[in-house]
Formats: C-alpha cells, structure tokens, sequence
C-alpha cells in the first residue's frame, strides 16, 4: 500500500461518474480533497458538467499514470469486482460501494489481495452512519428492550421515480446481468439487520413479480434470516411501493423500538406501557447527506490509523451472500 501523506492531498481516483460516483465527488470537495482524477466510460446519462481533473477511460492507464492512493469504485454493480481487483493489485485503498459485485466472483482473490497489499477496503453501507439507527444499536446494546429476538423491516420505492431523467428500464437496478433488484440494490437493509442480529446461519426469500413494471429482476422480495445465535429477521423490499415506506422494528424480550427513516423518528417502547416511553425525532434537523459525508471521513481516519472500517470487505461480502441466497443464486 502507498503510504499515507497529507490527507487533503491524497490521490484520489473515481471510478464511475453516475449519481453515486458524482455525489461522492462532491462530498470529497466540500472535505478539502482536490488531488482527483476520474475513471470513467463515458455512458453516464447525467449531463451536468464536471470539475477539470485528470480524466481516463482505461482503468490500467489511470492507475499507472495517477497512481491513487485511494479509488472510489462506484460503476455499476457488476463491474465493481473488476475495477476493486485491478486497484487493490496497485496498492490502492478501496471505497468499494454497494453491493460489493453481483455475485461472489472474485471477492476471495481480493481479500487475498488486501491481505498482501495491506490495503483498508470500505463498503458503502452508509446507514451504519444514521444517526437514528447508531442510537438504536446503543440502546439494544444496553439492554434497554432486554434480549434483541426480532428485527422486521420494510423498504419500498417505486424505481421509476428514482432517475426520472432515464428509462427506468434501462438502469443496472431493471437488471440480473448488472446486478439489479431489490434484493442486491436495497442490500442496505441486510447489512442493517446483520449489524443487529450477527452472522446468518438460515436464509429464505421469496420473490415477487406480479407489479405492472418491466424489470429483468424480481419486483419485490421477502427474506427471513435466522442468525447463529437464533434471533430472526424479517425484510421486505420491492421496487413497486408508492409513497414511498422504509421502517423498521427492533422487538426485545422487555419492549420494542421503531424506526421510520422518512419521518426521521424513533420510538421506544416498554414491555408494559402501550405509549412510547422515550421518542426521538430529527425532522427538522436531519441532513441525508450527511451519512455519506461521515462514512468518507471514517474510511480516511482508518486508513490513516491502519483500522478497519465498521464496514469491511466481510460485512459487504456477508450482506451481498445473504442477498444472493434469496433470490436463489
């Protein structure tokens, strides 16, 4: 690995130039990084223009010519393996992010790989950095609805509604050979549930498909995860959902805490009290962005104090594994 040098002046490759590559982008900037330099195909449907640095549509040549100390891999799905094994044999730190890949290809050779190179790799799994869900988890871990049993939670948005500027059908997300559907593109949810309930030991899903959109993937899917310790889980997330809806509840032996991401609210509750004994809300305070802000900053302080990040390549390995088992692959 490249040795660390002033943090402001690290170099910098993004690799992928869509919304996640250019929001990434942003978030560097506005941290002070300006050492950068861009990997890109070209085919990105977003016509807003882009700063003036270095620029490389062959993945070899940026890597040889740029020579970053950290690549930002941020392509569509199934060409995350790639781009991340091509980086790692450089040397390169990694912000690989979600879903690790589209399948399990390649991932041993790149744990291989940061092993040898001592490289810090980081999977984007921003909402370990909600604020809402951090408190949740110190809760849980005090005990405070006594033993965590269960976790179910629901996640659905209507998919047409996110790039109204393209065909909905067209995007990575439409599509199995990309790495598309709910099951792999909203895999949030299972690394939530993993950070809660720890390594799976049983996996079901079941798929739906009777919406009226045109995807290459299944519509909505249901899993139940058992963990090796017995505590289940029970996920919903479909594409179909329109409003929108994300919640989710955490059930203890003594009380229960919910979570309703839209509403950026929290409640607890008491085994034996109907109404929520504590509530929590940050509506009018909460920053969406502000989750992708805190997650570059923690990968930079533990490349810098040779940590490894709340999100490793073995929590996005684990998250990306559980998703594939339930759509069956």
């Amino acid at each position: 690995m490249r040795d660390a040098i002033n943090p402001k002046t690290i170099r910098i490759l993004i690799s992928g130039l869509g919304s996640i590559g250019r929001r990434h982008l942003a978030n560097l900037e506005s941290l002070g990084y300006t050492d950068i330099a861009f990997h890109r195909s070209g085919k990105s449907t977003i016509e807003d223009p882009l700063p003036n640095y270095p620029s490389f549509n062959d993945l070899n040549q940026a890597l040889a010519e740029f020579e970053p100390a950290v690549v930002f891999v941020c392509g569509p799905s199934h060409k995350h393996m790639e781009v991340a094994l091509k980086a790692a044999a450089s040397g390169a730190n990694l912000f690989i992010e979600k879903p690790l890949g589209s399948t399990l290809d390649g991932i041993a050779d790149l744990e291989r790989l940061a092993a040898s190179c001592g490289s810090t790799i980081m999977v984007g799994y921003m909402m370990r950095f909600h604020p809402l869900l951090q408190k949740i988890k110190t809760l849980i871990d005090q005990n405070a609805i006594g033993k965590l049993i269960h976790i179910r939670s629901q996640w659905g948005e209507y998919v047409p509604d996110w790039h109204p500027w393209e065909d909905y059908r067209e995007t990575y997300a439409a599509k199995r050979s990309t790495g598309g559907g709910p099951a792999i593109t909203l895999s949030h949810e299972i690394d939530m549930a993993l950070w809660f309930i720890g390594e799976a030991a049983l996996v079901q899903g079941m798929q739906n498909n009777t919406s009226d959109l045109e995807l290459g993937t299944e519509h909505g899917i249901d899993i139940l995860i058992k963990s090796k310790t017995g505590i289940t889980a029970n996920l919903h997330l479909d594409f179909y959902q329109r409003p929108p809806i994300r919640a989710s509840e955490f059930v203890g032996t003594n009380g229960r805490i919910s979570f309703d991401y839209y509403a950026s609210r929290v409640e607890v509750f008491s085994a034996d009290q109907p109404e929520p004994v504590e509530v929590m809300d940050i509506s009018e305070s909460f920053e969406r962005n502000n989750m992708f802000i805190n997650e570059i900053e923690h990968f930079f302080e533990c490349i810098d104090n040779n940590t490894t990040p709340v999100t490793a390549l073995v929590e996005g390995k684990s998250a990306l594994e559980v998703a594939l088992q339930a759509i069956g692959n």
